[in-house]
């Protein structure tokens, strides 16, 4: 394994050479085009998230190359893709807004975290805490929030939270936390608590209601990206920012971090005939295809992959 290693890494260096030396590298660049809704046939990879009533299965026509295999990493700066031959180059961004792609990934993460753990049962909670000063400090708040924490815990020891920074139009932070306690039915947490606790500025309890998709009422109102491919409820235009604050986060800053009792939604892998089954009676509310190709030397466009997402709802019992 290691001399295989190696062979790749001696190659990556002599491409890397030629390139600098002609300047001339394969530009080709991988294209995302969004398709009409069509159902794969034979996909190899079919993947489930359920979480409160809401399902979302996502198919490849063929199975993700593993990236680990694929890329080899030159310097700071450079790599190399195996399939192709190209060395390419890291991008710095400094604000995430630079980067859709990882914010709608991110945002897509909460969302199924929120659905896989929150129903809107009477122990929990949704919790904002605010700063009466200006503050863009995003090591001062983990801080602050984290002392504000170790005090709820005194007087709630099951508590879990998911707790999701937010940036105001002027650029202050401020927290909004949602709360579970795993161990009872109900959560008496009152607002004298919340004051003794959160001494920085203004803080509000909000009962969370009991409804289907919480995961995308509450994580699209931490965004200012459209949305409405991953959000389907009545009242879709309204959850939607009319702000830009995604601007203000930077890269490598966590936009939500959770205790360790928040149970990851990291999917299954199923057969058709078990998908087929799964969401048998479910509304489906939304689907989209996708096509990923790429342009090769001769200028002919090759097909890699086909990707479909579909979403359903179950009818509460």
């Amino acid at each position: 394994m290691k001399q295989l290693y190696n062979t790749y890494l001696f190659s990556a260096i002599q491409i890397k050479k030629e390139v600098r030396k002609t300047g001339t590298e394969n530009n080709n660049k991988i294209k995302v085009k969004k398709l009409p809704f069509s159902s794969l046939c034979n996909a190899e990879i079919i993947k489930v998230f359920e979480g409160n009533g809401i399902i979302e299965v996502e198919s490849m026509q063929k199975a993700p190359f593993s990236l680990s295999n694929r890329f080899v990493r030159l310097s700071k700066t450079e790599f190399l893709d195996k399939t192709t031959g190209e060395i390419k180059y890291y991008k710095k961004t400094e604000t995430r807004n630079q980067n859709p792609s990882e914010v709608r990934k991110t945002f897509k993460a909460l969302r199924r975290l929120i659905n896989y753990n929150f129903c809107g049962g009477n122990n929990e909670k949704h919790i904002t805490l605010t700063y009466g000063k200006l503050q863009k400090d995003y090591k001062q708040v983990n801080k602050d929030f984290r002392h504000w924490w170790r005090l709820i815990k005194k007087h709630f020891s099951s508590l879990e939270y998911i707790c999701v920074i937010e940036y105001q139009a002027n650029g202050s932070i401020h927290l909004h936390v949602l709360v579970k306690d795993i161990e009872n039915e109900d959560l008496p947490l009152e607002q004298e608590l919340l004051n003794a606790t959160w001494t920085k500025g203004f803080s509000k309890i909000t009962e969370i209601e009991n409804a289907t998709n919480l995961g995308a009422y509450f994580s699209a109102r931490f965004t200012d990206i459209d949305l409405k491919e991953d959000i389907q409820n009545e009242n879709t235009s309204k959850l939607i920012l009319k702000g830009a604050r995604i601007k203000y986060y930077k890269t490598g800053q966590k936009i939500f971090t959770t205790s360790r009792g928040i149970v990851r939604n990291k999917g299954h892998t199923v057969t058709q005939e078990e998908q087929e089954e799964m969401t048998r009676g479910a509304k489906m509310i939304y689907a989209e295809s996708k096509e990923i190709s790429k342009i090769d030397s001769n200028g002919k466009k090759i097909v890699l992959n086909t990707i479909t997402y579909q979403q359903y709802k179950k009818e509460r019992e």
